[in-house]
């Protein structure tokens, strides 16, 4: 919003007073003091009216290991949710970047940054997000062949795009590696089950190149700048 517009929201004052504060000189934004009233001032530009912070959010990015059993939810009435696993104070000021249902584990991005969480979650995007999966009975041949050449998923409307499967039936015909590149509803155990398989156990490795590595359950981690910017750089490629 324009900063005029700021400081007459934090003051409850009218759009006249806030210009005039901005005349004071003892308006500083990012440091620096700032008169022009219609200057845009993003969510994460720290803005000051003198010794008063008017906005000083910080850009927050993490990888979590979701342990099963919690929510991918800010709130629950009857469930610990991921948040719950944040011992940071401004844990509330977080929202995830594509969710896990309750027994799934592994991981879990959480931000602030609305347009970071869009980014990852953005069906256009396609990004990648990689699975160790489970079952109760063998994968077969034809529930490969079907997932690597794409799947239609009638609910939603949509071709899912084909997935990269990691599998070898001679060592373990129970389990794989899978690597999906939408985020539907239970969209992988909706894929399995398509072939009457069940999924016994789903952990997700990574989201575009954020890896969980060997993060422990219930821990997290701060993503680096590096890490940032990958994801980011990730979803303008083609596969």
């Amino acid at each position: 919003m324009k900063l005029d517009r700021l400081i007459s929201q934090h003051l409850q004052c009218g759009r006249k007073a806030a210009r005039d504060k901005l005349q004071s000189k003892l308006v500083r934004v990012n440091g620096h003091v700032e008169c022009d009233s219609s200057r845009l001032i993003e969510l994460f530009d720290h803005v000051s009216l003198g010794d008063d912070a008017i906005q000083a959010l910080s850009p927050r990015y993490l990888a979590l290991h979701k342990p099963g059993g919690y929510v991918s939810a800010t709130i629950d009435s009857e469930h610990p949710t991921v948040i719950d696993l944040i011992n940071e104070p401004w844990a509330d000021q977080l929202h995830l970047a594509g969710r896990l249902d309750r027994y799934t584990t592994g991981l879990v991005i959480l931000t602030n940054d609305s347009r970071f969480s869009e980014s990852l979650t953005q069906p256009e995007s396609e990004i990648p997000k990689t699975y160790c999966v489970q079952t109760d009975i063998p994968i077969t041949e034809e529930a490969v062949t079907a997932f690597k050449a794409g799947m239609p998923f009638a609910k939603e409307g949509i071709y899912t795009q084909p997935a990269e499967v990691q599998w070898s039936p001679e060592n373990s015909p129970r389990s794989c590696t899978l690597t999906i590149f939408e985020g539907k509803h239970h969209q992988v155990k909706r894929m399995f089950s398509r072939f009457g398989i069940k999924v016994i156990r789903l952990h997700r490795e990574s989201i575009a190149t954020i890896s969980l590595g060997n993060l422990r359950e219930g821990d997290y981690r701060a993503l680096s700048d590096v890490e940032v910017s990958a994801a980011l750089e990730s979803r303008k490629k083609t596969r």
